[in-house]
């Protein structure tokens, strides 16, 4: 069965504040995590990994709902096959913070 976050690809990302942040590029399906994930190709240079049930569709792209200045300093991860549960943690502490 295909995951929802696969509807996102492709799509314009914006920040809460209506900032674009990237085109979603890729959707990481990872068995051990509590949601996937979404990667953006961020301004920035980086790919910003965000947890798919976070975003929320509209009009012209998604949005997630942070602040650009929150999102800037978001973790890192290698983006690439499935996530570490490092990684994960490290993802759901920053995205949910009352989850954990």
């Amino acid at each position: 069965m295909a995951s929802a976050a696969q509807d996102f690809m492709g799509l314009e990302a914006f920040s809460r504040e209506g900032d674009k942040l990237g085109r979603i590029k890729d959707v990481i399906c990872d068995p051990g995590a509590l949601a996937d994930c979404v990667v953006i190709k961020h301004a920035l240079r980086r790919d910003l990994i965000v947890p798919a049930d976070v975003v929320e569709p509209r009009d012209e792209g998604v949005t997630v709902p942070f602040g650009t200045s929150y999102l800037h300093v978001a973790p890192r991860v290698a983006g690439k096959g499935e996530l570490s549960s490092d990684e994960r943690q490290r993802l759901e502490r920053f995205f949910h913070p009352a989850a954990v």
